[in-house]
């Protein structure tokens, strides 16, 4: 069986061959004992599937922050691997992850090394992999896997932070919807009905609401169906390269949240890059495994355009100029860095920049949102209630 290969010589350039093998497992051994760094090992070829694919389940972050924390100490207090893997394999609440190293625990008893039972796990983050890879090269796995905790709680942290500022937002959002909702498909066919009988002409803007209180449910059964099958299409589209690529770019050019999540991007990145050179793995190994790492393909394409550029001799810092997607203030931090010889360094505190200014504009345009939201839906009420009453008003009127 043939596979696409993707691999790093320890020199640190990237090889793309195709290999034969029995398996991924196999394949990934081999590289292993040629000394090679594997970053991806796939079956050649591709089939599409109809049936609905399985859910994966993922390691909460929080747990395995936790495990590796004890797993280091344990190392520095001079217990062997294996023995460190026997005690925390018992202690992991985690099912999915208890199961997973408890399969590297048997790996590395039956003589593999930690990295290498590590990857072929598949559910471990690719920074993860690269540090224990790095670590056992470099003897310095305590260090490497520290600096990965580090380096993960950061990102947890920032996360966290952005996603408990949205849900007051979202609340306001969805209530609003509801609120709506019963307005248009309840209330307004309920007036309509009582201004049916009276005979007298009605405001432009009742005529309007009622009408269009009257075509939303004279198609409900046309629209909810549409709707649903909107949804149901984006999300497959979504799905697909082409799909995920016009998301990810939506998302860089979006008027205001574009430049968050620029920024967002660009700290995490600069964190992942940071904690690979400082564990020992080389420049272009270590834009490779931020570029599956970034979680934007566009901010992928452009990191793999500067793995080219800097093959061919130009430094980090002019390769991503070249691509027009990085700001130009952790440009010059970058460059300030690989002329000082403190790159790593330099890019954690390009990461710290930009983790503070995500949360401080994030923070300030929430602040916007709110009221917006709350005005919009104050507007909308008082058009609606005026538009009811006005009928009611004028028949007082001419009595």
């Amino acid at each position: 069986m043939e596979f696409s290969c993707k691999y790093t010589k320890p020199t640190g350039e990237v090889i793309t061959a195709v290999l034969v093998g029995q398996n991924i497992d196999e394949v990934r051994h081999r590289l292993n004992e040629q000394g090679f760094l594997p970053i991806s090992v796939r079956p050649r070829g591709w089939s599409i599937s109809l049936r609905p694919r399985k859910r994966r389940d993922r390691i909460k972050p929080e747990d395995f922050i936790m495990f590796n924390q004890q797993f280091v100490a344990l190392i520095r207090a001079g217990l062997p691997i294996l023995r460190s893997l026997d005690l925390l394999r018992g202690r992991i609440k985690n099912d999915f992850l208890r199961q997973h190293v408890e399969d590297v625990r048997e790996r590395v008893y039956s003589g593999e090394l930690l990295s290498e039972a590590v990857r072929i796990q598949g559910v471990f983050p690719p920074v993860y992999t690269a540090s224990v890879y790095a670590g056992e090269r470099s003897g310095n796995l305590v260090e490497v896997i520290s600096r990965y905790v580090q380096y993960e709680k950061t990102i947890v942290t920032v996360r966290k932070r952005f996603l408990n500022s949205l849900i007051y937002p979202a609340f306001l959002v969805v209530l609003s919807t509801v609120m709506v909702g019963v307005i248009l498909t309840y209330v307004i066919p309920r007036f309509a009905e009582l201004y049916s009988g009276l005979n007298t002409p009605l405001p432009v803007s009742t005529r309007l609401l009622i009408a269009f209180s009257n075509t939303i449910q004279a198609n409900l059964y046309l629209f909810v169906p549409l709707l649903i099958g909107g949804i149901i299409a984006l999300k497959i589209w979504l799905g697909t390269g082409s799909g995920r690529h016009w998301l990810d770019e939506l998302k860089l050019k979006a008027p205001i949240i574009g430049n968050l999540w620029t920024m967002f991007s660009m700290a995490q990145l600069s964190r992942t890059l940071a904690t690979l050179l400082q564990g020992g793995i080389p420049l272009v190994a270590a834009l490779e495994v931020g570029r599956d790492a970034s979680g934007n393909r566009v901010i992928g394409d452009s990191i793999r355009d500067a793995i080219g550029q800097v093959r061919e001799g130009r430094t980090l810092s002019d390769s991503l100029e070249r691509t027009g997607h990085f700001p130009d203030l952790a440009l010059e931090m970058m460059r300030v860095g690989e002329q000082t010889g403190s790159l790593p360094d330099m890019l954690n505190h390009v990461a710290d920049f930009y983790d503070e200014d995500v949360n401080i504009r994030s923070a300030a345009l929430l602040s916007w949102v709110e009221p917006v939201i709350l005005i919009f839906v104050a507007v909308f009420i008082a058009f609606i209630l005026i538009s009811l009453y006005m009928p009611i008003f004028s028949i007082r009127g001419s009595m």
